[in-house]
């Protein structure tokens, strides 16, 4: 609501011909947690121009992020990551240059309105758009806010050539934009340093033993959930209520497995770790997407706005010492679609999972959330879960690493009759496993659905009942790693 208000006096600005200027970036704490995010980036290239569509950043005042259709190649001021509050009917784009998403300005009333700016703080009409296949793998962005289709100003000579403004009830080479993917391989998927989709080989390590610890910090709320009381989670009481139940753990953690988690947070979380802890940490995002209507597409779920402040893409994240070199987010498979009790098909999250090396320990930790199993929920009759697990199992288990992975799996174990996890239990350790039965404590609402699995013994394990600001307890475990 303030942003809408700023725009409208932005706009009674002009008319009195008053300079108004702008942010010109996104905090230095935004800016940095969106760097610790793996998601895929992209660039737009105008058919009518040939060229990629740029966030005009060193401009000021209303003309600051103006976005135009004018560079050669691909850089930090074109790329963006596709963003949905709606389950993939429409997408946002978020500019790397400006943290921000693209805009209409339709309130402007002059020759600029329309104007597509990077600077929407969060999303709304004005920054939903519609894609439209055209083939070739060309889109037209059919912005929301006024029904219109994103031209490029092609017959503008001056500053203003290539300008996008949504102003065209129709489409024709001046609207068709080719969606191309960025960075090198493996780059977008979140490696690290290294460039690659694979992990450097690993080098000798001594025994030592790893204290590791998973937690669904439920941080994409609704009214309804039972979590913080029914309302969004702000980074500063995320990152209180970590180091609160890490002082109250037996052992302090090496590495955090988390879940519902949101992008924004990476950075104050990690800040608040390293204000408490013994050494410098590295907390790494993946967001959760959906698919995107009518386009073979994917977009992040955005975790829900707070009090008018963007919380960034909600997914799982992991943490671990700065000295990782390597990390890369992983999209298990996941229904596209199911139909809930009352015979309405909803669209699913596609899943995710985050892994990261630590080179000191020869060490691959993973951290995932699963689709939820059962009635009314997105895998009815857990048909993904086991390729989920498999998936997992895969990625953890890279060659010459030790593995430990874990998070919310979203389903009991098999002594409760559930057998998803036995290919789990059969190769691994779990944290909690009762003397050879595969079970363990509650982790939520009387289910246990939170884990840590190795194939190493565990020395010690705990699950810490009682919630803060989460539905789910947190699981500790020590793995006792072997020599390698």
């Amino acid at each position: 609501m303030f942003r809408r208000i700023l725009s409208w006096a932005a706009a009674f600005a002009a008319i009195l011909s008053v300079t108004v200027a702008f942010a010109p970036a996104a905090s230095a704490a935004d800016t940095e947690a969106i760097a610790k995010s793996a998601g895929q980036k992209w660039v737009l290239k105008s058919e009518a121009t040939g060229k990629y569509v740029s966030t005009e950043i060193n401009d000021t005042g209303n003309q600051w992020a103006k976005l135009r259709a004018r560079s050669d190649k691909p850089g930090a001021w074109e790329r963006f990551t596709l963003h949905t509050d709606d389950e993939g009917k429409t997408v946002s784009l978020r500019f790397e240059a400006s943290g921000y998403f693209a805009s209409t300005e339709i309130e402007d009333g002059g020759t600029h309105d329309g104007m597509l700016r990077a600077r929407g703080a969060n999303i709304g009409s004005w920054e939903r758009f519609t894609l439209v296949p055209k083939g070739d793998g060309k889109y037209a962005l059919l912005g929301q806010a006024e029904d219109m289709y994103v031209s490029a100003e092609v017959n503008d000579t001056g500053s203003d050539y290539g300008l996008l403004r949504a102003r065209s009830k129709t489409v024709g080479s001046w609207e068709r934009f080719t969606l191309e993917k960025a960075g090198a391989a493996g780059i977008q998927e979140g490696v690290k340093d290294s460039g690659a989709a694979v992990p450097p080989v690993a080098g000798p390590a001594a025994s030592s033993t790893a204290q590791v610890m998973s937690w669904n910090v439920c941080g994409n709320i609704n009214t309804d959930s039972p979590c913080n009381g029914g309302k969004p989670i702000g980074k500063d009481a995320l990152a209180a209520g970590i180091n609160d139940r890490i002082e109250k753990a037996a052992s302090y953690p090496d590495v955090i497995f988390f879940q519902e988690f949101c992008e924004k947070h990476a950075k104050p979380v990690e800040l608040a770790l390293e204000d408490k802890g013994p050494y410098q940490w590295d907390v790494r995002f993946a967001p959760v997407t959906y698919n995107v209507d009518g386009t073979g597409l994917k977009a992040h779920k955005e975790c829900m706005d707070a009090d008018g402040y963007d919380r960034g893409a909600y997914g799982v994240a992991i943490a671990v010492p700065d000295e990782n070199s390597w990390y890369q987010a992983y999209e298990l498979p996941s229904p596209e679609t199911y139909v809930n009790n009352k015979g309405v098909t909803r669209k699913a999250e596609q899943r995710a999972a985050i892994c990261a090396s630590v080179p000191s320990q020869a060490a691959m930790y993973c951290s995932a959330h699963f689709s939820t199993g059962g009635k009314d929920w997105d895998d009815p009759k857990r048909e993904w879960q086991p390729k989920q697990a498999a998936m997992l199992m895969e990625k953890a288990d890279q060659s010459g690493y030790r593995p430990v992975f874990g998070g919310d799996l979203n389903v009991s174990p098999p002594a409760r009759g559930f057998s998803v996890l036995t290919p789990m239990y059969d190769r691994y350790q779990e944290c909690d496993e009762k003397n050879g039965v595969y079970d363990g404590d509650d982790t939520k609402d009387g289910e246990k659905i939170d884990y840590i699995f190795s194939p190493y013994t565990f020395a010690a394990c705990s699950v810490q009942t009682y919630v803060g600001l989460s539905d789910h307890y947190s699981i500790h475990g020590a793995v006792q790693l072997p020599p390698k």
